[in-house]
């Protein structure tokens, strides 16, 4: 990934899986995500609201400029990890779920890294899953000469390298999303030659991967819920001529690359568009999606909506821009 593009994105042992989630139809629990704070897309600051939008809470605080985005909640409660960019470059960030304690974790990124980004959570809540960028950018198209998956402690320390080895220069792993079972991931992979990306899983203890989208249809940004459906958005990097960009889902269990794009559904139907759709999460019961959704006469606002595009329910209907949702168990949010 060049770097203009990795600045605004973005031996391990087995671990205990979360408590499972109470929520009945995606009513409980608090919705996370970033909101710019005017209409110059300068600042950004972390919210968090019911699922009917209410109660909404502005969580992260920090200088104009700064960009907080992609925020991750713990999966036992009480923490959100996420990214912050600025001038000074980008960091990884915790807070507690009301938004005290905020600070940078340092990881040890030094030259010639260039950046740790897009942080997540292992299923103990005790880790953190990031993308580490390392210059120089001399790849296809300016990409780093290495972007993949680590997980940390979340003092910074035990920085141990989770993507399959290899594959350094060719391709990038961004956004590890955890399984229950604790032992399989689904991530983001980009192509840098040519450029697209897809959907991809991993055995944590093998690194076996497999591919779960084709790469034309340049699966970005997405979540895997409990049942074990990955929700994505398509043409992450701008759509092609005359399509717009949808929500989708694919079963993690589909087996070969063929058998999972027979089995790609759509939830949302944008067509030619104005109307883009992207950003997807999964409810803690897995019975519902958060996403953005904006078009060419308005900003972007959050929306749910249940995987197969029915009952619709709007979130937010604010004059700035919501994106990058996560939807955090009724636990996370009793103890926020």
């Amino acid at each position: 990934m060049n770097r203009s593009l990795a600045a605004g994105l973005g031996a391990l042992a087995l671990l205990a899986a979360p408590t499972a989630a109470r929520a009945h139809d995606g009513a409980d629990g608090r919705i996370v995500w970033s909101r710019f704070t005017d209409d110059t897309f300068s600042t950004a600051r972390i919210v968090s609201a019911r699922p009917d939008g209410n109660r909404l809470r502005v969580l992260s605080r920090g200088a104009d400029g700064q960009q907080d985005i992609d925020p991750a909640p713990s999966p036992r409660g009480g923490r959100i990890a996420f990214e912050r960019d600025s001038a000074d470059g980008v960091a990884v960030m915790l807070m507690g779920a009301d938004g005290s304690r905020q600070h940078a974790v340092d990881l040890g990124c030094v030259d010639p890294c260039d950046s740790d980004q897009v942080p997540n959570w292992t299923p103990d809540g005790q880790h953190l899953t990031f993308t580490r960028v390392v210059g120089p950018f001399d790849q296809p198209n300016g990409s780093a000469r290495s972007a993949v998956l680590w997980t940390a402690t979340l003092d910074g320390s035990q920085v141990r390298r989770l993507s399959q080895p290899g594959i350094d220069g060719v391709y990038e792993d961004y956004r590890a999303r955890f399984l229950p079972d604790g032992r399989t991931i689904t991530f983001i992979r980009v192509r840098n030659e040519p450029f697209n990306s897809a959907v991809f899983t991993m055995d944590v203890k093998t690194r076996r991967v497999r591919q779960l989208t084709p790469w034309e249809l340049d699966a970005d940004t997405h979540d895997v819920s409990s049942r074990g459906v990955v929700a994505f958005e398509t043409f992450g990097h701008g759509p092609p001529e005359g399509q717009s960009g949808d929500v989708a889902t694919v079963p993690v269990n589909c087996g070969s690359l063929a058998a999972c794009t027979a089995r790609i559904r759509y939830v949302t139907h944008n067509g030619a568009g104005p109307t883009f759709t992207a950003n997807p999460g999964w409810s803690p019961d897995g019975r519902r999606i958060v996403f953005s959704e904006w078009d060419d006469t308005a900003f972007a606002d959050l929306w749910t909506v249940r995987p197969d595009g029915s009952d619709r329910r709007r979130v937010t209907a604010s004059p700035l821009w919501d994106f990058r949702p996560s939807w955090a168990t009724p636990d996370w949010s009793a103890r926020g």
